[in-house]
């Protein structure tokens, strides 16, 4: 019985350690676009970077992953108004998916 409970554990954790690695790489290249396409310029990543607009510090909080990637294909579009507007960036496929993987790990700043 202890045998079985533990081969179903080991198993159990094999399962989603690849994707917990999956997982890892498409943040970490969502950080790496975030360097690539110069979103600190404007936004707070992390806790650094520019005050131009609204931090990325705790944007799953305010925008679900819906929101997120209306915002970032056509920013233009979701924020017509903005004084100042953010780029519209050619993405390939799957680089929306990675930038919002990696900005819903970013919590918000307390105080900021």
């Amino acid at each position: 019985m202890l045998k079985r409970i533990l081969t179903a554990t080991v198993l159990t954790a094999l399962a989603w350690a690849p994707a917990a690695a999956q997982d890892q790489a498409l943040v970490k290249k969502g950080q790496d676009l975030t360097v690539k396409n110069k979103c600190s310029m404007c936004h707070t990543l992390a806790g650094k970077g520019g005050k131009i607009s609204k931090p990325l510090d705790g944007v799953a909080d305010r925008h679900d992953a819906a929101a997120l990637r209306r915002i970032l294909t056509d920013p233009a579009k979701e924020f017509p108004d903005a004084k100042i507007k953010m780029p519209k960036v050619a993405w390939a496929t799957g680089e929306v998916d990675a930038v919002i993987a990696y900005v819903q790990t970013l919590k918000a700043v307390p105080g900021k």
